[in-house]
């Protein structure tokens, strides 16, 4: 018998193409707001097969981390013209820089505005910030800078506007960004806001998806969804944010969420979580990690529909209060008793709660073989740090 290992190109194509794509899938998460590389493309370079077979998944996207690599795309771009239209997906980094001369003239002090106007097929653009690069300077007498976040990218004056369907932010704290300014907001299909982003009230006809996660401006204080967000109907909703004003996301582009995932709340009270569970029968993904401070009157497991497929809960205490471990214990019961035991569409199920709750009576170990008898994904400890937002 042959002991030669099985090789990639032995694998049917259909198969191979699978392959390509979860490659690329893997090497465009982000952690922590840094941005990914262009390393994809060396996967390209392992024999003839793969290069003719990965390059159309490959190259539809691309990363330019620092004025160094906007130089040196473009001039690939010369060479190759006909890679800019391939181009849907595009990861950038941005200081917002915006020249402006003695005789009143300006335009971005980047050269990233002539790569992005290249990419007539784009579909979909991350933005992060510049790091660890001394940025381009403009070779004018004594030019002068301000910021303008979009227009540094897209200037409006200088050609069409995309027409993207995806917008990210993976932004500092500190990063400041007045958004919608230059991008038009009618095909955005997902939306994704963070640092110092300013916000006013822009229709969003397309928009199905929004994540808020780390935006430092009071824009979103007090914000609400069912006036600043008119005319959109969400199909997911993620949040990273204490202050938040779940009602009004209800009453009006979140009446008919498929997932909600709300991460880092403390001002969320147990009744307001339970009511906006009734209010969403077609809820399959919900992911709650909260922290409670003094309260945890409502059961809100008991709100959840019959459409539910994801659970993860995880439910901690601020450093200056006290468990509530009977609040939690009967939270603990109701997860086994409603989730766990009953022939439902439940797939995942992920739960973090004191670890006295979790071994008292074998409840830890009963799980889990609860769990392997119902086909149940469950994963027992913190989750939030792995959830994708």
């Amino acid at each position: 018998m042959s002991t030669k290992g099985l090789s990639i190109r032995d694998l049917p194509y259909d198969v191979r193409f699978l392959i390509y794509e979860a490659i690329l899938a893997n090497h465009l998460c982000v952690n922590q707001n840094r941005q990914p590389s262009n390393n994809h493309i060396r996967v390209l370079h392992t024999c003839r097969q793969i290069f003719y077979e990965a390059r159309a998944i490959f190259h539809k996207y691309v990363s330019l981390r620092n004025d160094w690599d906007v130089d040196h795309y473009l001039a690939y771009l010369d060479s190759e013209p006909k890679a800019a239209p391939i181009v849907r997906w595009a990861d950038v980094a941005n200081d917002g820089r915006v020249s402006e001369s003695t005789h009143g003239q300006t335009g971005p002090a980047s050269r990233l505005y002539l790569v992005l106007a290249k990419f007539v097929s784009l579909e979909k653009i991350r933005v992060f910030n510049v790091r660890h690069y001394h940025p381009h300077m403009i070779s004018l007498p004594y030019p002068r800078y301000r910021l303008n976040f979009e227009g540094a990218m897209f200037p409006a004056a200088k050609g069409p506007q995309p027409l993207l369907q995806a917008y990210e932010l993976h932004l500092d704290p500190s990063t400041r960004a007045n958004t919608f300014q230059t991008i038009p907001s009618n095909h955005i299909r997902s939306l994704r806001l963070s640092g110092d982003c300013r916000f006013e009230k822009t229709p969003f006809p397309a928009l199905r998806h929004l994540t808020i996660r780390g935006v430092t401006s009071n824009a979103f204080d007090q914000i609400r969804f069912d006036t600043s967000f008119p005319n959109c109907q969400l199909d997911s909703f993620i949040h990273a944010q204490e202050t938040f004003i779940l009602e009004s996301l209800l009453a009006g582009p979140g009446s008919c969420l498929r997932k909600l995932v709300l991460l880092g709340s403390s001002r969320l009270s147990s009744a307001t979580i339970a009511s906006c569970l009734r209010g969403l029968p077609t809820l399959e993904y919900f992911a709650l990690s909260l922290v409670t401070v003094n309260e945890l009157r409502e059961n809100f497991i008991l709100a959840l529909g019959p459409s539910l497929q994801v659970l993860k809960l995880q439910i901690t205490h601020a450093w200056y209060a006290l468990p509530l471990f009977e609040e939690e214990r009967v939270i603990c019961d109701t997860i086994e008793e409603r989730i766990l035991l009953r022939h439902l569409p439940h797939k995942v199920v992920h739960v973090s709660f004191h670890s006295q709750l979790m071994t008292e009576h074998g409840r830890q170990d009963r799980w889990r073989n609860i769990a392997a008898a119902q086909h149940i994904s469950l994963k027992i400890g913190p989750w939030e740090d792995e959830e994708e937002t």
